[in-house]
């Protein structure tokens, strides 16, 4: 989230910079403190990129998908609550659970839940850049039927573009392995790429009714590595708006839309809300 509240810690005077060059001496001992950027774009988490800053705050995504008619459910649903608390200014652990439903077209729908933790380092953090490295396991989900542990990795960046004459706009991206750990169907995909890049231009300050009301654009994509299609790649536009209400409630919308054959799905419409303290 990237509106300071009432119960964040706040920066009192210029907010050193935490550089790669000084990873391991510089930030971990320093209180969290939520940089203020009230010159050009504010960095902010987006729906589908990778989070490139460190949190304080709870978070939950929420989706509901269009299938195609292949395959043979009516709608899927998913909502994630997530817990994200920095304990300094290089280091933040996190846990969440996943709640999923499939409403099979013909009758006899599935549901099922999981859980799984992350942990996100911050590798720079300056007054136009961010860069951090997020780290996810997830449990199978055994009411989906399920049987293996998706462990991921991504490095993600956000970029201020005002340097460029760009205004309050940010640039944000992530290159992110996936693989999954456990028994498998022979021949079915364990490793796959996602990668994203973003745009998003902020229209008001911090203080006004809609805070920092932001619309912005997510290309994401997704590449199987291996399994029966190595190579295949899915890539989806994901158009969105973000705005902040009492400085202290994130909500925001956005809806996806393949744009390549085959479809994962015809429409996917995301909200979520965040709290940050």
């Amino acid at each position: 989230m990237s509106c300071a509240s009432a119960a964040e810690t706040v920066e009192t005077g210029p907010l050193p910079d935490l550089t790669l060059q000084h990873f391991f001496s510089d930030g971990w001992t320093d209180a969290w403190v939520k940089r203020s950027r009230p010159e050009g774009a504010p960095d902010l988490t987006l729906l589908r990129v990778q989070s490139n800053l460190l949190l304080r705050s709870l978070r939950t995504d929420g989706f509901i998908e269009q299938p195609t008619a292949a395959s043979g459910d009516s709608r899927v649903s998913s909502v994630t609550p997530l817990v994200e608390y920095a304990v300094n200014r290089r280091l933040m652990p996190g846990f969440f659970v996943n709640y999923q439903e499939f409403d099979h077209s013909s009758g006899g729908g599935r549901e099922g839940w999981t859980y799984g933790g992350l942990v996100r380092l911050q590798l720079v953090d300056t007054a136009n850049t961010s860069y951090a490295f997020n780290l996810k396991m997830a449990a199978p989900n055994s009411g989906l039927g399920e049987h293996q542990t998706l462990t991921s990795f991504a490095l993600a960046g956000w970029h201020n573009l005002r340097p460029l004459g760009l205004g309050r706009m940010g640039l944000y991206w992530h290159l992110q392995e996936e693989t999954l750990l456990g028994p498998r169907v022979p021949g079915a995909r364990q490793n796959d790429l996602t990668y994203d890049l973003s745009l998003a231009q902020t229209w008001t300050g911090a203080g006004e009714t809609l805070g920092l009301l932001s619309t912005f654009v997510e290309t994401y994509a997704k590449t199987d590595l291996d399994g029966h299609h190595p190579g295949r790649t899915v890539v989806t536009l994901t158009p969105g708006v973000r705005t902040t209400l009492a400085h202290h409630h994130v909500v925001m919308f956005g809806v996806d839309f393949p744009l390549n054959d085959p479809k994962p799905y015809d429409q996917l419409y995301r909200l979520t809300y965040i709290y940050s303290f």
